[in-house]
């Protein structure tokens, strides 16, 4: 019901009078009230207010002053005002909030109309409030979003344009309109077309076309800023349709890219230039992705793929189908060190269709982008024949100079000891011939003593003819020499003594079968070596000599071992390769071989190492550089290896 003040009876006859309309306006969310002007007390107020306020009407007819309390601090001066403007016949409208009983604020929406009488004096109102929280709230937040929308259309980095049915601007903001030149009133009704030259003009009318039937694009447009300059932007465009289906424009994100562009330019000429450096240069190219396929290559690569492999480069093509299934696995291996961070380089050599040797100089080189991430690989191989002839030849003299120098200490040593020895025999017996009371018999054996002496020195000399017969083998040309080859050679040449001995061969040379050499070097090394087994093999036992060939870190390794008897190294170890030195004199021999095989290894830049006991055998180990492998590789510094 509605509460009223019991001096007002128009009002309870009204009520009497209309009791559905009371009833009604109690029934309503709204609140419904009469107030008194003339004495400044509440007539009467709708069941409702509890709803709204929190307090039932009687508190307000109690309270006239309640209805001012309820409103929030901040607003209360919206309601000091309504006096005045009630007092002049017009009606009030007000949006403020209110604190509820329960201490929530709330939004509420009054209507206040004024009543006067004949003098013109107001003497009541009558109002309704309704709360309008919910709408308020969702105002803010549509201001707040707009707001927001605003921030970021105007603070984006990239230019929004927007344009009506008739390519007319209808929208830029800031960003978009500083890209041309122009304040954003400049631009607005102005034409699309207006800020681009011709040509490209035809292009803008072609996507425009495209876009009124729906099609999204991402294009690069060339516009004509308001100075005259050019300015490249990239433009992400969307067709605008109405709830009818019908073009009502177009909606860009507009990217300046003019820096790009220049910058694709500038790229386009380097890549020019260094295509032209790419192909002219004396070193093959092969770029490959992180997946192994070819991207790229230079001609001279392409020559030396149909020289050496008989197959024609191809991009996509992958790489793994340029190398042998053999090969593959360690060419994997050195791609996985290269993305590690290592440079793997090592040098190749091939005999050619004319004998003669090609050295190449191959490196695998790792391509990263900025972010440090693998982007592919770069095979580099280039011809390095002549210099590393140049170096071999080097190598050849030094160590011609070396061997020198210790033959010219070798032969000092033979000439103090043994020539000397003989020598001085001669000169003591020739005193004795001087004697004439020598008699007949004990100067012929003066005579023979002599003979002997001369002997012995013409054995030396001979001796010393053949150790410089040997070394000037050093010159002769290097050659690829297969080790099998060899051990075939020094069966044929020693067959008999094979065949007496029952010697037996084990060889293995499946790991390294051949090196890059001078073969009459390696066939003397394998016949002493060989030889010296058959020769000090133990009685009742059947010779059996093995020799094997393996790649030990970055040299090759050859081993000969035997069974025969073996050499005390305790007490001959530090004289075993000397000149003239014997230690089983069981067996004939000068002492020469084993002197002719370090001096040969050594001559080839390598080196050889003794393990041997009594009664069990002994083994010889030789290295050379891996350099002599064929077709083989040289290590770099990086230590890495085909």
């Amino acid at each position: 019901m509605l509460f009223r003040s019991s001096s007002d009876n128009n009002i309870q006859k009204l009520e009497d009078a209309h009791p559905d309309l009371m009833a009604f306006f109690n029934a309503m969310d709204e609140v419904f009230f009469s107030v008194d002007m003339t004495t400044s007390t509440l007539i009467q107020i709708s069941d409702s207010c509890e709803s709204l306020y929190g307090y039932k009407p009687v508190d307000f007819l109690v309270n006239n002053k309640l209805w001012f309390e309820v409103i929030h601090p901040d607003d209360q001066y919206l309601a000091l005002g309504e006096d005045k403007i009630l007092n002049q016949g017009k009606q009030v409208n007000s949006q403020y909030r209110i604190i509820h009983k329960d201490g929530t604020i709330r939004w509420v929406e009054k209507k206040i109309v004024p009543r006067l009488d004949e003098t013109g004096n107001l003497i009541r109102v009558d109002g309704i409030t309704r709360e309008i929280t919910s709408r308020k709230l969702n105002e803010d937040a549509n201001r707040e979003q707009d707001i927001r929308y605003k921030q970021i259309v105007e603070s984006a980095q990239e230019g929004i344009w927007t344009i009506d049915a008739d390519n007319k601007t209808n929208f830029v903001n800031k960003k978009m309109a500083d890209m041309l030149g122009y304040a954003p009133a400049e631009m607005m009704g102005k034409g699309l077309y207006d800020f681009m030259d011709p040509e490209q003009k035809e292009y803008a009318m072609a996507c425009m076309e495209r876009r009124r039937k729906g099609a999204k694009e991402n294009l690069d447009v060339r516009y004509t800023k308001k100075d005259g300059e050019e300015f490249w932007a990239n433009i992400s465009a969307n067709p605008i349709f109405d709830e009818t289906g019908r073009y009502r424009g177009a909606l860009a994100m507009v990217t300046d890219i003019t820096e790009r562009r220049i910058n694709e330019e500038a790229m386009k000429k380097s890549e020019a230039n260094l295509r032209t450096i790419f192909e002219n240069t004396d070193t093959a190219y092969i770029l490959v992705d992180p997946q192994l396929n070819i991207v790229s290559f230079n001609l001279l690569a392409q020559k030396y793929s149909e020289e050496h492999n008989h197959k024609m480069l191809e991009i996509n093509k992958e790489i793994k189908y340029y190398f042998s299934e053999e090969r593959w696995p360690s060419i994997v291996q050195m791609l996985e060190n290269v993305a590690a961070g290592e440079m793997v380089a090592y040098q190749l050599c091939f005999t050619q269709s004319d004998g003669t040797i090609q050295w190449n100089d191959v490196r695998w080189l790792n391509v990263k982008n900025n972010e440090g991430e693998n982007w592919g690989f770069i095979l580099a191989n280039k011809d390095i024949t002549e210099a590393k002839n140049a170096t071999l030849e080097r190598e050849r003299i030094t160590a011609d100079l070396i061997q020198h120098n210790n033959d010219l200490e070798q032969f000092t040593y033979i000439v103090s000891h043994n020539l000397r020895a003989p020598v001085a025999n001669i000169i003591g017996l020739t005193d004795m011939l001087k004697d004439e009371d020598v008699d007949h018999e004990l100067k012929n054996e003066v005579v023979d003593r002599v003979s002997l002496s001369i002997q012995n020195i013409d054995t030396v000399i001979q001796d010393l003819n053949y150790i410089l017969q040997a070394r000037g083998v050093i010159n002769e040309k290097r050659e690829i020499v297969y080790f099998q080859d060899i051990i075939n050679s020094i069966k044929t040449s020693i067959y008999n003594m094979l065949l007496i001995e029952s010697v037996q061969f084990k060889c293995s040379f499946s790991d390294v079968e051949s090196i890059f050499t001078i073969r009459s070097y390696i066939y003397s090394i394998f016949y002493n070596l060989s030889l010296n087994s058959i020769k000090y093999s133990r009685s009742g036992v059947t010779p059996v000599i093995t020799i094997t060939s393996r790649r030990v870190n970055d040299k090759v390794e050859l081993c000969f071992e035997d069974n025969g008897k073996g050499i005390d190294l305790d007490k001959n170890g530090d004289q075993l390769f000397g000149l003239y030195r014997r230690f089983d004199t069981s067996t004939e021999g000068k002492g020469i071989g084993l002197f002719m095989v370090k001096t040969q290894v050594e001559a080839l830049g390598g080196s050889i190492k003794i393990k041997s006991k009594l009664g069990e055998g002994t083994e010889f180990t030789i290295q050379f550089n891996m350099q002599s492998v064929l077709p083989g590789t040289t290590p770099t510094a990086s230590g890495k290896v085909n």
